[in-house]
């Protein structure tokens, strides 16, 4: 078998030469390591200190200090620095800057006979090492550059023949990170070099407040298009259901009860000796609603067949929480301040829940759910069980729940249920009457009782001081007269 021919690196060879690929390899490395180690190895950054002025004690020289510090690597040549008029851009001094070391400062002082200017006051700027290591306007060269003022005044101010000027300092704020000085004058503001009038300012403040305004109109459209309203998640009774209590005794019917009870309101009688029950949400002062605040509300219709579909409205976080607001100052408000206060908020409300309800489903009821929130430590419920005996409703038991594991909070839920248009009403009189409806309901939320009232039947009134006196429950087991005998 003939072996391939070794040529080195020309189009004929039938097989490379591994000599000569290696001997390639250790020159491009020879070659570039140097350049690696250079691009590896840190950069110069040379800063200039804010540069101190004063004057000769003829008042004829103006005598500028200022020190050179190198701040990166060790610099691999000299650069210059250049004092020049920054109104003008002439240059006053090019002075030698020898090579620094990391970490090395030099202190300069230069001399600016003040014979050579006519203006009085008199803007100048050091740069120190801008050239191709340090760009004009790159991040590093920023700390290069810095301003001072020679003013005529203060000169002869050194002297003692004039009082000093106004302003001893180049600028009244300077902000050497941006470069930027400012200087505040009775006919504008001076930016550097640029002077702005007070109709500028003015002008400028005026867009910036319109700027912010639109930002701010943008975010809230932005907030009513992905903000959505507070979910109404599957709601649990808080309360425990305990089997081992008898079903006969208190405890036990108690407990049966807990389960029909809505709301806070009592229902208008339809029968005598109509029972009915309602649960109160408490602090721990008893303070109705104290300690409890709103995170959901919605209403829902169902259509004429029954619950086969349903219209839902979840309520907009605004309407809450202008709701939990009431419930806080409710404590201090009068009766008409409670309704006047409740009466937009049952204005918005209706108008939320009549949105998607269509034209042929208005003579269809409303529900209104509320769910309710309390931190466990500071709230309670309070169950009360009525009878309507003798043309008014009797209080004949009360009692708290045992809670189960309710964690942190205690969750509660109120249903209510509202007319839709009646028969001969109008569109826009069933609208009236809805808010007046939900006003007049949201108000009775913070009613203590809300039963009617009347004389009390002969008999009764020594039972329900000692009710009142003792701090028991009246049930049908300790009062006899509670359930009427057959």
């Amino acid at each position: 078998m003939k072996k391939p021919q070794h040529h080195r690196w020309t189009g004929k060879s039938d097989a490379f030469d591994l000599g000569a690929m290696a001997s390639f390899a250790i020159l491009m490395y020879l070659w570039l390591f140097p350049l690696a180690a250079f691009a590896q190895a840190t950069p110069r950054d040379y800063s200039i200190s804010p540069p101190p002025v004063r004057y000769s004690p003829d008042g004829r020289t103006a005598v500028v200090s200022f020190t050179v510090s190198n701040q990166g690597g060790d610099a691999a040549e000299p650069s210059l620095i250049v004092i020049t008029e920054n109104q003008s851009g002439s240059v006053a001094i090019s002075e030698f800057l020898p090579a620094l070391a990391a970490g090395q400062t030099q202190s300069f002082s230069v001399e600016l006979p003040l014979a050579d200017y006519a203006d009085d006051d008199i803007f100048f700027k050091i740069e120190a090492g801008i050239d191709d290591y340090e760009v004009a306007g790159s991040p590093i060269a920023r700390n290069n550059t810095q301003l001072f003022r020679i003013n005529k005044t203060d000169a002869r101010a050194a002297t003692g023949l004039d009082p000093p000027s106004d302003s001893r300092a180049p600028f009244d704020i300077f902000i050497p990170i941006v470069n930027l000085g400012i200087d505040f004058r009775a006919d504008g503001i001076q930016l550097n070099d640029s002077l702005f009038s007070r109709d500028d300012i003015l002008g400028a403040v005026a867009s910036l407040a319109l700027a912010l305004f639109c930002l701010w109109l943008l975010s809230l459209i932005l907030r009513l298009i992905f903000r959505r309203p507070p979910r109404f998640d599957v709601w649990q009774p808080p309360y425990a259901v305990n089997n081992w209590h008898d079903p006969n005794s208190a405890p036990g019917r108690r407990q049966s009860w807990q389960f029909h009870a809505r709301n806070s309101a009592i229902p208008k009688p339809s029968a005598p000796d109509q029972v009915a029950v309602v649960k109160r949400l408490l602090d721990k002062r008893g303070v109705i609603l104290g300690s409890w605040k709103v995170i959901a509300m919605r209403t829902v219709q169902y259509d004429v067949y029954g619950r086969i579909n349903r219209t839902e409205a979840l309520m907009p976080r605004k309407i809450i929480n202008s709701f939990n607001r009431v419930l806080r100052r409710a404590p201090n408000y009068a009766n008409h301040e409670l309704r006047k206060a409740i009466s937009p908020i049952a204005k918005s409300l209706s108008k939320y829940a009549l949105a998607p309800v269509e034209q042929q489903n208005l003579m269809l009821p409303l529900a209104l759910d509320i769910r309710f929130e309390g931190v466990t430590e500071e709230v309670r419920i309070q169950f009360e069980l009525y009878q309507y005996r003798e043309g008014a409703w009797r209080l004949i038991d009360q009692w708290e729940p045992e809670f189960g594991q309710v964690g942190e909070h205690v969750p509660e839920h109120f249903t209510f249920s509202l007319h839709g248009q009646l028969s001969g009403e109008s569109k826009g009189e069933f609208k009236t009457r809805l808010r007046d409806d939900l006003t007049q309901l949201l108000a009775g939320l913070f009613n203590q009782r809300q039963v009617e009232k009347s004389a009390a039947p002969a008999g009764d009134s020594e039972s329900q001081q000692n009710f009142a006196g003792s701090g028991k429950t009246l049930d049908a087991e300790t009062d006899p007269r509670a359930i009427p005998s057959s």
